[in-house]
């Protein structure tokens, strides 16, 4: 007791932060009565023993546990309602409370839903992700919205983003795809800064660019290294910072209103503005940069830590690191409770408390090398001396800073992202001048384009300069062998194959032989949201690639796919096809010098000394696109394996008719857009164990069929729908194949000989 109380003397909010921890967990867990009355009674019993602190984090446990706990409870009435009404039309009044800078993979803006007798009661206070809102919409206005309301699917692919755990963790209660809005009332006067903030966010994110090309990579990362939008850059421009370990300098957060803090400061210093003075103006500046990046989390804390530290300065006492830090929990908690679920918040704090707890030690240990000759006298210092040493002093003491970030980091990275990098150490150090040099400039740039805009172009001109030089930096970092671990073989995909679930019945398979083969792509969105996520996180890279169908859910993929990866061969269909993607596959194929041919039916293509690709079937022209299909068969280590992509019942009949030994193991099947899919007669010529069959509950024509699946059943056909397995997994050996799904209620079964 007496080592806590010592504990509590030097770190007085702790329990206050603790309290706070205590009462969001518990309300998580559920409005159980317990949750508060222990904590209550705990509290009175320590009030009786004038356990002051102690006292205020009962207090933080019972304040928060109210306040989260209705949060809670209205998104999760809300998103029972959206589940229940499924894609019903749907109109509702209320706020937006925030946006992003353009509509991407996220919902533009944050909407919350008024309490009135207008809109459905379990929707009621409840706040949603609305999508297609127009530019002139801003934070603050009233609107009625017409549209559908959804909850996405969580991830059903390795790799995949969970947009369904990212909306609950910042306790967003469903999506909403408006057909219509209108204005119903003047702007919310409680959102009034936050709207202004939004109008000088707008001004800033294009004249920090003026005089660059709009969609270059070095105005997409101005305007991420600057402001934090992300919404402009390809995802593979924020690849090299992602494995070099240095994402952080993308979210507005300590780090950034810290150099704004040190660039106030730095101006305070040049036009001689008294201490005082200057320490309110630096305070002043750190939340206006707040205010107009979005007032995020991160900044949100970083702002109150420094403007209670910065007080302490101002009023002439002695301020603390660590009570500063835990003195902005109970704020930022109380405005959003759903942050502690989220990684931003956990990385925030635990990074800043590790440098407030490590680096002191760290640097003591290396205080050394700062030093210098003991025995000459500082004063006796020549000029370069002194530029010497105090060069030192700022390499070693960013190097401890980086260091104790990076000890703290790790955990939480590894946990959310599934990735340790080393590299971030060294990166960081190389990395943070750079964009402190961009920042000033940036802001400084706007500044003097006041005046004359020729010197913010030419300012802006050198940030692009600086940008891709960033860029260059955060790269050669990445390539450094053991730079990153990727945390992969978690699902034991790699060396098998997978199934891709994807949406609108498109389809992809990646097999793990011959250096990696891609089979089909699905659109191209869904190539760069799920199957280049997946094969990032696996580090793979395929080097050949095959087309079932030339249509865009198919090929689609395919082209941002040779244009990533270094593919060796394609094997198509068909030699042309309308489709734009397919056309643009050919044509990148030839400016690659990428070989390419037409499938030819019954040939084999090996693929490794254990894997065959058999074709089947080539149609080169067909009545319906599903039908223009090539149908394949991979042999691996004896295993037989069908893929047949979206094809019907003409392409069946055809191989039905062609005398071919369809025997196979397992058939991975699509479904026939405007035709019947799966003939009894083609299913007992396949005579397969199991059936991989993809399966979208809406349109119509993407669903399978009760009767059918029961016909199935009756042939001895193990069917696993993908609507309830997500991505299927395979792994092969001599003597057993095992098949799993990727949601962890779903199937798993084991083939053996």
């Amino acid at each position: 007791m007496g080592n806590a109380a010592r504990w509590l003397a030097r770190v007085p909010l702790a329990a206050l932060a603790g309290g706070c921890f205590g009462g969001i967990l518990c309300a998580q867990a559920g409005s159980l009565l317990p949750w508060v009355v222990v904590p209550a009674v705990a509290t009175l019993g320590l009030v009786r023993f004038r356990r002051w602190k102690l006292v205020a984090g009962g207090v933080a446990w019972i304040s928060l546990w109210v306040v989260h706990g209705p949060r809670v409870d209205r998104q999760e009435a809300a998103e029972q309602w959206v589940a229940h009404h499924g894609q019903a039309e749907v109109m509702v009044e209320g706020t937006i409370l925030s946006l992003r800078d353009r509509e991407g993979f996220l919902p533009r803006a944050l909407f919350r839903i008024d309490r009135n007798a207008r809109n459905p009661r379990d929707l009621g206070g409840a706040v949603i992700g609305v999508r297609n809102l127009p530019e002139e919409v801003k934070p603050g206005d009233s609107l009625l919205l017409r549209g559908t309301a959804s909850l996405p699917l969580a991830a059903r692919n390795p790799g995949e983003f969970d947009r369904l755990d990212w909306m609950r963790t910042r306790g967003i209660a469903a999506e909403m795809r408006i057909s219509d809005h209108e204005i119903i009332a003047l702007p919310q006067v409680s959102l009034a800064l936050h709207r202004f903030g939004w109008d000088l966010r707008s001004e800033l994110r294009e004249r920090i660019v003026a005089g660059l090309d709009e969609g270059s990579a070095s105005a997409a990362l101005i305007r991420g290294l600057v402001l934090g939008d992300r919404s402009s850059g390809d995802l593979e421009l924020y690849g090299a910072f992602r494995k070099s370990g240095t994402m952080h300098v993308f979210a507005v957060s300590g780090l950034h209103v810290g150099l704004v803090g040190v660039l106030a400061w730095m101006l305070m210093r040049v036009f001689r503005v008294p201490r005082t003075w200057g320490l309110w103006a630096v305070l002043v500046i750190m939340w206006s940069y707040a205010f107009v990046t979005g007032l995020r989390p991160p900044a949100l804390r970083a702002c109150f830590m420094a403007s209670i530290f910065l007080i302490g300065f101002a009023v002439k006492r002695q301020p603390s690191l660590a009570n500063s830090l835990l003195a902005s929990i109970p704020v930022v908690l109380l405005l959003d409770s759903f942050q502690l679920q989220q990684a931003g918040f956990q990385l925030s704090y635990v990074v800043v408390a590790m440098i407030i707890l490590v680096a002191p030690g760290l640097y003591r240990r290396v205080e050394f090398l700062v030093e210098g000759d003991p025995f000459l006298p500082r004063q006796l210092f020549t000029r370069r001396q002194q530029w010497m040493q105090t060069g030192r002093q700022k390499v070693i003491g960013l190097l401890v800073v980086s260091l104790a970030a990076w000890l703290g980091s790790v955990p939480l990275i590894a946990f959310h992202f599934g990735i340790v990098t080393p590299a971030a150490v060294l990166a960081s150090m190389v990395l943070i001048p750079i964009v402190f040099g961009i920042l000033s400039l940036a802001l400084l740039g706007v500044m003097v384009g006041l005046v004359a805009t020729p010197l913010e172009v030419g300012a802006n001109r050198i940030n692009g300069f600086l940008a891709e030089r960033a860029y260059g930096i955060a790269k050669g970092f990445a390539a450094v062998p053991g730079s990153h671990y990727e945390l992969r073989g978690r699902d034991g995909w790699s060396e098998g194959l997978l199934v891709f679930d994807l949406w609108d019945g498109d389809g992809a398979i990646y097999c793990g032989a011959g250096g990696g083969v891609l089979i089909d792509a699905g659109a191209e969105d869904q190539f760069r949201r799920v199957i280049a996520s997946a094969l990032r996180s696996e580090d793979l890279k395929p080097r050949s690639l095959v087309l079932t169908h030339p249509d865009g859910g198919h090929v689609g993929g395919l082209g941002p796919a040779l244009e990533r990866y270094e593919v060796r061969q394609i094997l198509l269909p068909v030699e042309e096809a309308g489709s734009p993607s397919f056309r643009k596959l050919l044509k990148l194929a030839a400016e690659r010098e990428c070989w390419v041919g037409k499938g030819i039916a019954q040939k084999r293509y090996p693929l490794s000394e254990e894997v065959t690709l058999e074709v089947l079937r080539v149609a080169e022209v067909g009545g319906r696109a599903d039908d223009r299909c090539m149908v394949m068969r991979l042999h691996w280590h004896g295993w037989r394996i069908l893929i047949t992509g979206d094809a019907g019942f003409q392409t069946e009949k055809e191989l039905l008719e062609s005398g071919l030994d369809l025997q196979s193991d397992v058939w991975i099947m699509g479904r026939h857009r405007s035709d019947y899919t799966g003939t009894i007669e083609f299913v007992q010529a396949v005579s397969p164990k199991i059936i991989v069959a993809g399966e979208e509950s809406y349109p119509q024509e993407e669903r399978i069929p009760d009767w059918w699946a029961a016909a199935i059943a009756k042939e001895g056909v193990d069917l696993w729908r993908q609507s309830e397995t997500g991505a299927v997994m395979m792994e092969f050996s001599e003597d057993k194949l095992e098949l799993r799904s990727f949601l962890p209620r779903g199937p798993r079964r084991r083939l053996a000989r």
